[in-house]
């Protein structure tokens, strides 16, 4: 059981972090009503493409959803779960195993703090820190937890920000590579061939690999525009880290007011971060 509370640690950790790299280049509803994106004609222009990608993706407040996670590499972890995120604020994922909540990660602009509820132990560390000083925001990891592009610091990709992208064809889709890359990061999306929708996005990280997320299962919500219901996350730092989350959109509920905070429980112990880290080893 101890290994599982690690592996859930490891995994909501994963979470927060999946945007936190240095690099060089290479209304109130319940929203239960989703549609799958429509199919583009082959021959329709990348500028065109791009406005319609972006008109998709409509503002939004807050939203409540359940969730799946399931850690493949360097472990195996299933177990199900609820998120809370607020929009440029907070993000707030409770994991839960049998029944019990196990773990849980809080984010927001100054901590992350992940709890193994069940062995009573905790890690945090600023959002900077965690984020390697790079200019990623609280909304830039929104997006990219749930498949929207961005321009990093600037929130999510619009119509008028179509001069600040390159379009490029690519072979299972097109590529949109902003024009100005951060100084210790380069980052890009690619988009789909027959979709409305984002495929993948990656991240090239000096002296680390690279970070990629991959897109499944684009839905429309009515209010709030077009989300991806799975992303899986990949990273090759160190030992390969792997992780798939699994949105439940059907049963969403955006535009609520809905509140959290972080409280850590009275009787759990802080580890450090690098210790977290060291005990990937012997997975």
């Amino acid at each position: 059981m101890l290994k599982t509370g690690l592996k859930v640690l490891i995994a909501v950790i994963l979470t927060a972090s999946i945007a936190g790299c240095r690099s060089q280049k290479g209304a109130s509803s319940s929203d239960s009503d989703l549609r799958e994106g429509v199919t583009l004609p082959s021959n329709t222009a990348l500028n065109s493409r791009y406005t319609m990608l972006t008109e998709s993706w409509k503002p939004w407040n807050d939203v409540e959803m359940g969730m799946k996670v399931t850690l493949t590499s360097p472990a195996k972890l299933n177990a199900s779960g609820k998120a809370w995120m607020k929009r440029g604020e907070w993000i707030s994922i409770s994991v839960r195993m049998l029944g019990f909540e196990v773990a849980s990660l809080w984010l927001d602009r100054d901590s992350v703090v992940a709890i193994d509820k069940f062995h009573k132990k905790y890690v945090s560390q600023p959002t900077a820190a965690l984020l390697g000083q790079a200019d990623i925001s609280i909304e830039d990891i929104q997006d990219l937890l749930m498949g929207r592009a961005f321009l990093a610091g600037r929130g999510t990709a619009s119509v008028a920000d179509r001069k600040n992208f390159d379009f490029e064809e690519a072979q299972n889709g097109w590529y949109l590579l902003p024009k100005s890359q951060p100084e210790l990061f380069d980052y890009g999306f690619l988009a789909s061939n027959t979709s409305n929708a984002l495929r993948g996005a990656i991240i090239e990280v000096k002296n680390f690999g690279s970070v990629s997320a991959n897109y499944n299962d684009i839905f429309e919500s009515r209010t709030c525009g077009w989300f991806a219901q799975e992303v899986k996350v990949e990273t090759t730092r160190g030992k390969k880290i792997a992780v798939t989350l699994k949105w439940d959109l059907n049963g969403s509920k955006f535009n609520t007011g809905v509140v959290k905070s972080c409280r850590i429980p009275e009787n759990c112990e802080r580890i450090e971060m690098s210790s977290l880290a060291n005990l990937l080893k012997n997975f």
